[in-house]
């Protein structure tokens, strides 16, 4: 007797419909991978410019808030239009020069403003760079060091005691701080829709606006701990 086998299998139209399924499948997992990547790279680059942008001020605003520093009475620190010992490398126009400031501190109390960077300091935006840069003094040949990078912007806005607007060295009594850092890379997806702005509200960086970076803005006012400052 011959017994006939009931082989089926899949018809084309099952294996078609099988593969549009696997594709939507495959799809769904590749766009939530995708996502969760760029959510991942999204959060990073937030935390990144966070702490730039605070180690950046946060030095920079201890050591302005210190300026000045003269037990002796004899040295005449404070802020200052070019440093002691670097004469000729910068000189600062306090009533228009807003991404630069110099100041001296005696900071050992022994009556004397030294070639250190402790007691000669200057800040300054390098806008080609786009870094935040620390002068050192105490260089063979002087120069600017990064202190920070991916930086847009340094603006400092420097105030009387009654809150208007100091043009030379010895009225300021406050400074408002402002410095934007954006991401290491652009984001191709991402548009910058925010004006960045002092507390004055003047524009820090026209560039920004529409650009693809994510940025963050962090603004300080420091009030100044020691009274007599210098010419």
């Amino acid at each position: 007797m011959h017994y006939g086998t009931n082989q089926t299998g899949l018809t084309l139209i099952e294996i078609m419909i099988y593969m549009v399924l696997s594709s939507i499948m495959m799809a769904s997992v590749y766009n939530a991978f995708h996502t969760q990547q760029n959510s991942y790279k999204s959060q990073n680059s937030t935390v990144e410019i966070q702490q730039t942008v605070r180690s950046g001020i946060y030095t920079m605003t201890r050591e302005i808030r210190s300026s000045g520093y003269d037990p002796t009475k004899k040295t005449n620190a404070g802020f200052v239009t070019a440093l002691p010992d670097a004469p000729g490398t910068f000189s600062i126009d306090y009533s228009k020069d807003k991404n630069i400031i110099a100041f001296t501190m005696d900071n050992d109390g022994n009556g004397v403003i030294k070639k250190d960077n402790a007691e000669q300091i200057a800040y300054r935006f390098n806008a080609g760079a786009h870094t935040l840069e620390r002068f050192n003094v105490t260089s063979t040949s002087g120069g600017w060091e990064a202190v920070a990078g991916n930086v847009d912007a340094l603006n400092f806005v420097y105030l009387k005691e009654d809150g208007t607007r100091a043009t030379v060295p010895q009225d300021i009594q406050y400074i408002e701080i402002a410095l934007p850092v954006r991401a290491r890379n652009a984001d191709p997806k991402f548009i910058d829709t925010t004006t960045y702005r002092n507390k004055q509200g003047d524009v820090l960086c026209v560039s920004c606006t529409g650009a693809h970076y994510r940025r963050r803005l962090l603004t300080t006012t420091v009030q100044m701990r020691n009274g007599r400052l210098a010419s």
